[in-house]
Formats: C-alpha cells, sequence, structure tokens
C-alpha cells in the first residue's frame, strides 16, 4: 500500500504528516513547515488518521491567503471523522509492539548492521500486510496467508522460506522466550521448495579461473582509481590462495597483513567490517602472492584499507559499507570480462573451486579444515 502525499517516516519508526507553508505565507501563519505525528502505525492506519489532518492543513493555508488568523493552530480533529478504533482487550493494551519485540531482538543479539537491513523490511512487511502491530493477535493462518501474499508478488519459495519466514520465527520465538508472547505463530509454517537443478557446479572452470588472474595483470588501469586496480590485481589471486570470502578480502587492511613465526598470513577479523561467523582468524598468505609483491601494497595501505579509500566514500552505512561495494565493482568486472553464467557468483566461486581442489587433493584436514561457513587454516603449513 501506498502512503498518501504528505505522508512520511518520522524519525522514531512512525508516520507523520508534513506539509510545507508556502514562503508568502509562513509570516502570517508563523511557521514553515505544518507537521503532526500520527504514531507507529501500519500504511493503512497513517493514510486513514492522515486525511482529516491534511484536509485541516490545507483549510489552514487558505485561511491565511484571505488575511492575518486570529489564531494560526490548525483546528483540532473531531473525534467523528476518524472511524472508530477497535477496543483491544486489557491484555492487548499493556502488550508491546512486534516493532518493539524486533527491536528487542536486535539489541539483545547484537545484530550485524547487514542482518539489520535484511530483516527490518521484512518484518515492516508483516505489519504492512496484516494493518496492525499487534502480536498477540496474529495467528497462523495470518502467516500463512502472509506467505501466500509474498507467493503473489514473485517472492521465490527459498527467499520467503530463509528469509521472511525466518525472521518471523526468530522475532516471535524471541517474545515468547522473553514472556512478551504466549505463542510464536509463525511456527510449523513452511513452504516447499523444489530441489534447485545446477546445470553446473558453483566453482569457476579451469578457463574462467585462468581467465580472471590474467585479466588482473593488464597494465591498462587508466581508467579508475587506485584503490579500484588494487582490487582487480589482488582480491582475485587472494580469494583463489585462501578460499576466503571476498567481503573478507575486501575490507583487508594493510595492518591485517602480517609475519607469523616466519610465516607472512593475513588476519581475516570483525573489526574490519565483517566475517559470516563473526570470528577473526589467520589464514596464511601463498608464497606467490608474496613473489608477486602483494606486501608493497599492504605496506602503503599501514592502518588503513587496502582496497578503498574512505575519505572518496559518500557515507556509507554499516548496513551498505565501503568494502561492500569494492566487491560488487569487482563482480561487474569479472563479468564484463565474459565470466557471467547466472549459475556461479562472480566472486564467491573461488571458494567454491578452493574447497573442490582441496578436496581433489586429499589436503590433511588438520591443514584444512571447511565446515559450515568457516575455513581454518593451519599455521604448520
Amino acid at each position: 500500500m501506498r502512503l498518501m502525499t504528505h505522508v512520511r517516516r518520522s524519525s522514531d519508526g512512525g508516520f507523520e504528516v508534513r506539509i510545507v507553508v508556502p514562503a508568502d505565507l509562513r509570516s502570517t501563519i508563523g511557521k514553515t513547515n505544518l507537521t503532526r505525528r500520527l504514531g507507529r502505525l501500519s500504511k493503512s492506519g497513517a493514510n486513514r488518521l492522515a486525511a482529516p489532518v491534511i484536509q485541516q492543513f490545507h483549510d489552514l493555508i487558505e485561511r491565511a491567503k484571505a488575511g492575518p488568523l486570529d489564531d494560526p493552530s490548525p483546528a483540532p480533529v473531531s473525534v467523528a471523522t476518524l472511524a472508530p478504533p477497535s477496543k483491544p482487550s486489557p491484555r492487548q493494551a499493556s502488550s508491546p509492539k512486534l516493532m518493539a519485540i524486533f527491536d528487542g531482538y536486535l539489541r539483545e543479539r547484537q545484530s550485524s548492521p547487514a542482518t539489520i537491513k535484511r530483516w527490518r523490511p521484512v518484518i515492516t512487511h508483516l505489519v504492512d500486510h496484516l494493518g496492525h502491530d499487534e502480536p498477540r493477535s496474529i495467528s497462523a493462518d495470518d502467516i500463512i496467508g502472509w506467505k501466500e501474499a509474498l507467493a503473489r508478488q514473485s517472492a521465490s519459495g527459498r527467499t520467503i522460506r530463509e528469509v521472511y519466514l525466518a525472521a518471523a520465527k526468530v522475532v516471535f520465538a524471541w517474545g515468547v522466550e522473553n514472556r512478551k508472547l504466549d505463542a510464536n505463530p509463525a511456527a510449523g509454517v513452511s513452504v516447499r521448495v523444489p530441489k534447485r537443478h545446477r546445470p553446473r557446479g558453483p566453482s569457476f572452470t579451469s578457463a574462467e579461473a585462468r581467465t580472471i588472474p590474467s585479466a588482473s595483470l593488464s597494465r591498462d588501469q587508466s581508467k579508475i582509481s587506485r584503490e579500484q586496480a588494487l582490487a582487480r590485481r589482488w582480491i582475485p589471486w587472494m580469494c583463489a590462495y585462501s578460499g576466503a570470502r571476498v567481503g573478507e578480502i575486501a575490507q583487508m587492511r594493510g595492518r591485517g597483513i602480517i609475519e607469523v613465526e616466519g610465516i607472512w598470513a593475513m588476519r581475516i577479523t570483525p573489526e574490519a567490517g565483517s566475517t559470516k561467523s563473526g570470528q577473526a582468524r589467520i589464514v596464511p598468505l601463498h608464497p606467490h602472492l608474496v613473489e608477486q609483491g602483494l606486501l608493497r601494497g599492504a605496506e602503503q595501505a599501514g592502518d588503513g584499507p587496502i582496497f578503498y579509500d574512505p575519505a572518496r566514500g559518500r557515507g556509507g552505512s554499516a548496513g551498505n559499507a565501503h568494502y561492500k561495494k569494492v566487491g560488487e565493482r569487482l563482480a561487474m568486472w569479472v563479468c564484463d570480462l565474459g565470466v557471467d553464467d547466472t549459475h556461479v557468483q562472480p566472486n564467491h566461486g573461488w571458494r567454491h573451486l578452493f574447497k573442490t581442489i582441496a578436496r581433489r587433493a586429499g589436503i590433511d584436514p588438520e591443514a584444512c579444515v571447511i565446515a559450515k561457513s568457516r575455513i581454518v587454516l593451519s599455521m604448520r603449513m
């Protein structure tokens, strides 16, 4: 549902009506803007409450055009103008709102900016779909109806299951665990997703794995920034030799390249940006990277990031960090090289290739442990 003109989100996450007063009437009305908070409610509820307020503001502006105002304040909204709200039970009146439960979960979980950025729109979508923010009034049938609405909006079954329902289940479960809710209405609701058919594996082919490093050695980097040229030059090689995620490499700082007992390594740490497991780890650098001169680039970066310049950023937030843009630009470049099969991720293909080669080589588990979303390389290589 779209919001009416002049209705917008307020700083506290609710809604407000805001109309700009024409410049020639500001001295008469005494204000630059006419604003009234509507509170935290659904879009449909905001539109319903906003209609009479907008009309009052327009009436005030019209009266100001006729001459000085005895009372420049908008007239109070008549209760009869608004549809009478349903009377909540005493228990409902004291129950927290769904968004408040979500915020409580985030605070306790200390969720990453990326999780907040991905999940907040999910919970907001549920509230907008239901038309209210009363979690005690939400039933399993409501969640099923939401699931079906998402499917009609062309969301894939996998996205509904792994993003929308997953977020809702966790938030409701936290509400139950903390005695804010009696039941989890999303528990047991799922989506049957057909088995994914892959025409090829997720890792790069030998030809693709040669194309990208070869292109990274190109001297023609005059049309891009120094940091972007460094990203093209080194990130594919570092991913290929380590199996690390591109975001973990893109956020690397110069001081992250270290020497441990005579072995050069890179320290991958959440302090520089993020890691999927939230754990820091040390990954040995392949001697070929040292031979090619990676240490010089790290030394020049010092305490700062190697592959981007924070001073050139546009105020990127924690949920949309600079290093993510590095990965996005790198992926576009890889696709431009012709490595553009939609069944292979242009950056993550290195991680899959690393695991494939490790399995073929029969690498000792003590030297290479690959489990779930984490790679740990022993320093005894």
